[in-house]
């Protein structure tokens, strides 16, 4: 395992600012390199190519001099060569006795010295061509050349001094060597530096989400003045909390509710039975009685809890609607029909049912429709009318349900779709009843078939429904 691999089975991995620092160190050390490298070269070109072209040049410039000599050989002048050479180049002629008997500088470097200097090995940047022998402190180039004049051979050594000074050149290498160093340690310095500034606001909102726990929901996350991303970061944590301690309040308030629903009917039934049991069973009118009222107790019980339940559903995502082409009219017709059947204490009327599609799920377009029609019902005093009409206006149907209850108050029309929520009918409605939960298992219905529900009602005038339900295409 090496050393890496060791560290990070110790730590659980390296830490972000670990990460973001060796990235920018990387980053910065490679763009450092490839630097150093492009001015190595570049200084390598510099010294080598201008030597090899001067050379090159030089001995074109002597090729055309011993041209123009096989056309007249008497015109042979010594001081042309020296003409005919690029500043910086040597020429020496050797004939094949080894005698020399044209020397451009006499003082540079002999034959033999240059031939006890010649690097086995070249530079990489040196033409192959050429020779290059290291005298001191200096590097030299050489090319030759024959030429051949009676039976005649001479021999043409060009020589041009690539650097007189290696030592410059080797305390350049070691200068971009140090420079290396101290920018990778740079880099490393910088980065931590800059890491660590960025991820402090990070670290410092984890700390304080830490510190924010599920029974202490009201802390938030400071926004900094700074408009950047960890602002915008921090903006969606704290309303994301917004959202949870919302979503917590309320499943708290649905189980504080929701048991104190029960309760009553649990308190009732076992009051009965207590009643039963401390009287007997001796009086059979007042038994039947009993029990008839544990029944009706139960029965609500059960109804809450289907209530429950399906509001249940809904949270989780889980209750399945079975949609298709309904016959709105026909639905309407039949919930209205049983509606006059069981209902003889109201005047119920359906004054209006065009013929109308629509796409939904049958069982829960039902379901809504009663639910609306049993808040009538119970918020409306013995005597009074509900009456229904359902119309076509443009791409949709409106579906009207008005009573002449006791009516809502403003204040309250935004409350009624609320789960528990239930309207102070006292000393109105004496048998107005219900758990609260109807109303907001109608408006999710409405929601899953793109209905919008509007409400029209004044106290004591009575309440009107409006829904308006998309017709099928």
């Amino acid at each position: 395992m090496s050393v890496i691999e060791k560290i990070k089975s110790k730590t659980g991995g390296f830490e972000i600012s670990t990460k973001i620092t060796f990235g920018y160190a990387a980053c910065f050390i490679t763009l450092l390199i490839l630097i150093n490298a492009a001015m190595w070269i570049g200084v390598m070109v510099a010294l080598y190519r201008p030597a090899e072209n001067t050379i090159r040049y030089s001995m074109g410039q002597i090729g055309e001099i011993f041209e123009r000599l096989e056309e007249n050989y008497d015109a042979f002048n010594p001081a042309a060569f020296r003409g005919a050479l690029i500043t910086g180049v040597v020429l020496r002629v050797v004939d094949e006795q080894g005698n020399i008997f044209i020397d451009t500088d006499a003082k540079y470097p002999s034959i033999e010295k240059f031939n006890a200097g010649i690097l086995p090995d070249p530079p990489i940047f040196a033409n192959d061509n050429f020779e290059i022998s290291q005298i001191g402190s200096a590097l030299i180039y050489r090319a030759e050349m024959e030429y051949t004049h009676e039976g005649n051979t001479v021999t043409l050594y060009f020589f041009r001094t690539i650097t007189s000074e290696l030592k410059l050149f080797d305390e350049l290498e070691k200068f971009l060597l140090i420079l290396d160093i101290i920018g990778i340690v740079a880099a490393l310095l910088i980065g931590r530096y800059l890491s660590l500034g960025v991820l402090k606001p990070i670290k410092t909102m984890n700390e304080l989400a830490r510190e924010i726990a599920f029974e202490k929901m009201s802390g938030r996350i400071p926004i900094g003045e700074a408009n950047d991303e960890l602002s915008e970061l921090a903006k969606t944590l704290n309303e994301m909390l917004d959202r949870l301690q919302g979503g917590i309040n309320k499943q708290q308030k649905f189980v504080s509710d929701a048991s104190h629903e029960l309760r009553t009917p649990a308190a009732v039934i076992k009051g009965y039975i207590d009643f039963i049991e401390t009287y007997g069973t001796a009086d059979e009118e007042l038994l039947k009685e009993n029990i008839k009222m544990i029944g009706s107790e139960a029965k609500n019980m059960q109804d809450l809890l289907e209530n429950l339940l399906f509001l249940s559903r809904t949270d989780r995502n889980t209750q399945k609607l079975k949609k298709k082409h309904l016959d709105l009219d026909d639905i309407v017709g039949d919930v209205m029909s049983k509606m006059k059947i069981a209902v003889k204490t109201h005047e119920v009327e359906l004054i209006r049912n065009d013929i109308a599609k629509i796409f939904g799920d049958e069982t829960t377009i039902r379901q809504m429709i009663r639910i609306f029609l049993d808040n009538a019902v119970k918020y409306t005093p013995e005597g009074g009318i509900i009456k229904v009409s359902s119309a076509i206006d443009g791409k949709k149907i409106l579906l009207r349900i008005s009573d002449t209850g006791i009516g809502i108050a403003p204040e309250n029309q935004s409350k009624i779709f609320d789960r528990f929520f239930r309207i102070d009918t006292e000393d109105l409605v004496s048998e107005a009843n219900g758990s609260g939960l109807g109303l907001s298992i109608a408006k999710w219905i409405a929601d899953e078939h793109g209905i919008k529900i509007s409400v029209d009602s004044k106290l004591g005038e009575g309440t009107t429904f409006i829904l308006e339900i998309p017709l099928a295409k």
